[in-house]
């Protein structure tokens, strides 16, 4: 049973993806049934009397993910005209005057992302239950860096092949005659990005896992220059290429943030990774590895397959002056009213348009800034909620690499740090967090960080005792 249990959670993880990022009603529908059958099962092979430790381990994240829920539901809830003046003046404004009415300004919304969050909060439970062996924790990134690597693939066919290619449908579902953007599977290439950064970070966290489990126990230059090579020229090879692949493919997506964001997390937690890992006699090692993904990927790479493009398009941009920017503006607006208990989750496109001006005429469902889009759907309280899952799955990234001994925990725990900070970096021009697929695989991140710093795995064999002879009484 468990092994039916896992085989039916990576099917999860590489279908999510697939439907346009799920991003359609059927498809996070789908997602959403899968998801609860799965938790279903699980519970039957549930011990009445016992819990898995990952889930002791973990109370407190557990707790956050399911308030986030819990606060939607609360948003719901309709409430005396008094207590809603009290807590939010300026629901005033929307609704029926000296009636019961929820927090919510959008009630349908609100249950529609209610579902989500319920199925991420399960999902988070069952990769704490589930991933329950570093084997199986390398499996599943193994996955994860495969999906990243099909999309990357779709991506780049579908640019360079043109429409004929395009068998999911995403020019169409996109709007457009033609796709001179890679987006693998997703309509919005932004989204696309933000999924390859996530795969992408996985897929170093394998690299890292390959060099730290290399048994050379001799430092110095040679050893690391050794150590190294043998880790990029093994079978273990392909792993290098499939890191290529993906970024050729985030490259031509043409995405500022997602291009930004990737590379600023690879810089920052290169440096992070050669501080914590300073004392190690891999870090000469891991200083290569660093060192070639940011020539490689950066400098050649990327230069060949449409940097300067990118770059371009960074230079042209005059943010003062893109219409972006005046949505920033005005969901500051809205935020300032709604700062306490958010409008209602999911009820950004009802509520932006009384505080849009003429600057940004385009509908907008998103902000285009998932912060402020949490803070005026949530309010303070969701937000902080939010942030709270982030600092903590964080905190346990950097547990995993600083006191874990197994290789691929450590390797993991980098992982987990470098897709964090890379998704955190993308939120300020983005709306990751409300892509269903991006959305479920930074839930597995966030686990993946309470696993690798707190997996029940006996990393030291025990200590042989002592025969000790025992003096004969015998006279």
């Amino acid at each position: 049973m468990q092994r039916f249990l896992f085989i039916y959670f990576c099917i999860i993880l590489f279908w999510a993806p697939i439907p346009l990022g799920s991003h359609r009603i059927w498809s996070a529908s789908l997602l959403e049934l899968l998801i609860g059958l799965l938790f279903i099962f699980w519970l039957f092979t549930l011990n009445q009397n016992t819990l898995p430790k990952a889930l002791i381990n973990n109370k407190k994240m557990i707790a956050l993910f399911a308030a986030i829920p819990l606060w939607s539901a609360l948003q719901l809830i309709p409430l005396p005209p008094e207590i809603i003046t009290l807590i939010s003046p300026h629901h005033q404004n929307y609704i029926a005057a000296n009636q019961w009415q929820p927090l919510s300004l959008e009630t349908g919304a609100t249950l529609y992302k209610l579902q989500k969050s319920i199925a991420y909060c399960l999902f988070f439970i069952l990769s704490l239950a589930i991933i329950n062996t570093p084997r199986r924790l390398n499996t599943i990134a193994q996955l994860i860096v495969i999906t990243g690597v099909l999309q990357a693939v779709y991506g780049v066919l579908v640019v360079l092949g043109g429409p004929i290619f395009d068998i999911i449908g995403v020019a169409a579902a996109a709007d457009r005659d033609r796709i001179t953007s890679a987006s693998g599977t997703f309509v919005n290439r932004n989204n696309f990005a933000g999924y390859l950064e996530m795969c992408i970070a996985l897929g170093i966290g394998l690299l890292v896992n390959q060099i730290l489990i290399n048994k050379d126990k001799f430092a110095g230059v040679r050893a690391a220059i050794r150590n190294f090579l043998i880790t990029m020229l093994s079978g273990k090879a392909r792993l290098r290429v499939f890191l290529a692949l993906m970024v050729v493919a985030l490259v031509l997506s043409h995405s500022r943030g997602g291009n930004s964001a990737f590379y600023a997390s690879l810089g920052v937690c290169a440096v992070l990774g050669l501080w914590l890992y300073r004392k190690h006699h891999k870090s000469k090692s891991l200083a290569l590895l660093f060192g070639s993904l940011i020539a490689i990927d950066v400098l050649i790479l990327s230069s060949w397959f449409g940097l300067d493009t990118l770059a371009k398009r960074l230079d042209s941009t005059n943010i003062a002056y893109e219409e972006r920017s005046f949505v920033f503006e005005n969901t500051l607006l809205a935020v300032k009213d709604f700062w306490l208990t958010g409008s209602g989750v999911g009820g950004f496109y009802s509520i932006f348009p009384s505080y849009r001006d003429n600057r940004s005429q385009s509908f907008y469902d998103f902000a285009h800034n998932d912060y402020l889009q949490l803070w005026i759907e949530y309010g303070l309280i969701g937000l902080s909620l939010f942030g709270l899952i982030v600092i903590l799955s964080f905190i346990k990234a950097l547990k995993a690499q600083q006191h874990r001994h197994t290789a691929i925990l450590k390797g993991m725990g980098f992982a987990a740090m470098m897709a964090i900070i890379s998704l955190m970096i993308h939120a300020t021009t983005e709306f990751n967090f409300h892509i269903p697929a991006n959305a479920l695989l930074f839930t597995l991140i966030c686990a993946i960080a309470c696993i690798a710093a707190d997996m029940e795995y006996q990393e030291h064999e025990p200590k042989k005792r002592r025969k000790h002879s025992v003096p004969s009484t015998k006279a």
